[in-house]
């Protein structure tokens, strides 16, 4: 479903009483971490303990599906939630605003296909080393035998003629840009290239979460990048640790995404090809991850990275005012796994330049998910693909700096199916290889990006709006190209 940007309305100064009872909030908000520290330490129950040196034996990652407060591209980081400044007029703008999804086509649509799986006896030092050097295809309009001045009907057609070219390339390179149309410039044209294309739409695989209450984001301000992902609605970037059980996690296998209006400044496409990221990877890396497998880990602090507060808060928002059988008995959903332990404060923590929390950087308490593999074969071609959200996760340590990078980490974060850290120059190896890899598109209205999202993640740059210019991009989730 399409959204519209909404009116940004001026700012509004805090009264008096917002000021002055600040300092109130503050003392609650720190009574409240108490609060949840002890009712954490006091949750630990033998089926929470902290794991074992060895291998542990859960349920199949198809169990679980955890939700995300946002999720990727709905909420877009912790600025857009508090609210920015407008970079020309300076005006107060509104954070993330949101719609209800009440359009009856859209609740027609079936939900997104369940993720197939096929992991088992890959032979990591037999996967081929040679790699695709076009990725994405773009095609110009005039590739696809457009003229300019060519009427939309024109477009269409043609669009419609090169059909099987268009699908044949996607299938060999994995994503393809097509450029230069000036039918897809508004969202009905972009619809009828869809329906040209034979595109089947499902829904969006997070929205049949109850923490995200069938919403979509409607407009950010100034908004942060997004790290590379699969639509998954199995993983995000910041985990929801409190959610239901499912059968089977969903994934769209197609994606489009289209440009109805760049952003002010920023807010460039990010693509990957997993395909060639298993391919150039290091094979003891490779091989490592393999075959310890791995999960993720929300990860608390006193303070930092996220404070054990808000496992607190999350509890009583999304647990509390539910018919849940645990909720006495676990802040956190018991098929997770629950390990805290103390740490030496971070290097730098004495320097007088560094923030005054770090102080409290003594104490981590990680929320394990269940394990899962970083591979999977392509349900199609067979070839294996890079198919987890690592890269993410390490990502999310950009917010700290540099000296603290390290020490502070990310909010969520990925370890070994057992439990042990991952070394820290295969994360290195990792991210360097996804940021050697990774290619930045700067779509333009009109521009449409064809994505398989078995083989292909996705993200965006960081990017700022004006009150003038509002980036307005869309993405339609698919099963097939068949209709």
């Amino acid at each position: 479903p399409m959204a519209d940007p909404c009116v940004l309305e001026p700012a509004r100064r805090p009264s008096a009483l917002r000021r002055r009872g600040a300092p109130i909030v503050c003392l609650a908000l720190l009574t409240a971490g108490v609060v949840a520290v002890s009712t954490c330490a006091w949750g630990l129950s033998k089926d929470n303990a902290p794991l074992a040196s060895g291998p542990v034996s859960l349920k199949p990652v198809s169990s679980i599906r955890p939700v995300i407060s946002g999720g990727p591209g709905r909420l877009a980081g912790d600025a857009a939630r508090r609210g920015v400044r407008d970079v020309k007029s300076r005006a107060y703008v509104p954070g993330v605003t949101r719609l209800k999804i009440t359009d009856p086509k859209y609740q027609k649509l079936p939900d997104c296909p369940d993720i197939m799986w096929n992991t088992d006896g890959i032979d990591t030092d037999a996967i081929p080393t040679e790699v695709d050097s076009v990725f994405p295809k773009s095609l110009e309009a005039s590739d696809l035998g457009i003229s300019n001045g060519a009427s939309a009907e024109e477009e269409l057609r043609q669009v419609g003629q090169k059909r099987t070219e268009i699908l044949s390339s996607l299938e060999k390179h994995g994503a393809v840009l097509i450029k230069g149309l000036g039918v897809s410039k508004d969202v009905n044209g972009y619809r009828q290239v869809l329906n040209e294309l034979g595109f089947v739409a499902c829904k969006d695989p997070l929205a049949a979460r109850k923490s995200l209450d069938n919403e979509v984001k409607k407009v950010v301000p100034n908004t942060a990048g997004l790290g590379l992902h699969h639509d998954r609605s199995d993983y995000a970037p910041r985990n929801n640790i409190y959610d239901e059980h499912v059968e089977s996690p969903k994934m769209p296998w197609y994606s489009a995404f289209v440009c109805f209006k760049p952003a002010l400044e920023g807010g460039e496409f990010r693509i990957l090809d997993g395909q060639r990221m298993v391919r150039e990877m290091d094979r003891d890396v490779l091989k490592r991850l393999y075959d310890k497998n791995y999960r993720s880990a929300e990860v608390y602090g006193l303070w930092l990275p996220q404070s054990i507060m808000n496992m607190f808060v999350g509890w009583a928002i999304k647990v509390l005012p539910e018919p849940i059988e645990w909720k006495w008995r676990s802040l956190v959903n018991p098929n997770y796994k629950i390990r805290s332990f103390f740490k030496a404060p971070p290097e730098g923590w004495s320097d007088i330049s560094s923030p005054p929390q770090i102080l409290t950087d003594i104490w981590r308490c990680e929320v394990l998910l269940e394990e899962q593999s970083p591979l999977n074969r392509h349900p199609k071609t067979g070839e294996v693909v890079w198919f987890n959200n690592i890269h993410l996760w390490e990502g999310d340590k950009a917010q700290w700096k540099d000296k603290f990078k390290d020490s502070l980490g990310a909010r969520s974060k990925a370890v070994y199916g057992d439990g042990t850290t991952i070394a820290k120059e295969d994360l290195s190896h990792i991210v360097k290889l996804t940021e050697k890899n990774e290619v930045k598109i700067a779509m333009q209205p009109g521009d449409v990006v064809l994505v398989d999202n078995y083989r292909v993640l996705h993200g965006r740059e960081s990017f700022k709006n004006s009150r003038e210019q509002t980036r307005l991009h869309a993405v339609t989730f698919g099963q097939t190209f068949d209709g």
